[in-house]
């Protein structure tokens, strides 16, 4: 399954549209453009607790990454921490299967 969710994360980079980075996301939850978010195990909880609570009140699901920051943004294809994702179309990838 992990590997499944990591193909499909890969997926909707290249063939979606999406918001990379916790400020992206934030912002794009607010503008109720997202048909999902997805957040790493290790995003700090603060930043967790605020997201997640934007996410219910937009009524937005949220993919939780049960791999750290670091393999999120392998998985993105970067070489940097991603802490959260915004979806915000998921293209050919089968993402919103993960809800």
């Amino acid at each position: 399954m992990k590997q499944e969710l990591e193909k499909a994360i890969s997926m909707v980079i290249s063939t979606g549209k999406v918001k990379i980075g916790y400020s992206a996301t934030i912002k794009s939850v607010l503008s109720g453009k997202v048909k999902a978010a997805l957040i790493s195990n290790n995003i700090p909880l603060d930043a967790k607790r605020k997201l997640l609570r934007n996410c219910e009140l937009s009524q937005i699901p949220v993919i939780e990454y049960e791999k750290t920051g670091f393999d999120l943004g392998a998985a993105c294809g970067r070489p940097h921490i991603v802490s959260t994702l915004a979806i915000l179309d998921p293209g050919n990838s089968k993402i919103l299967d993960y809800i």
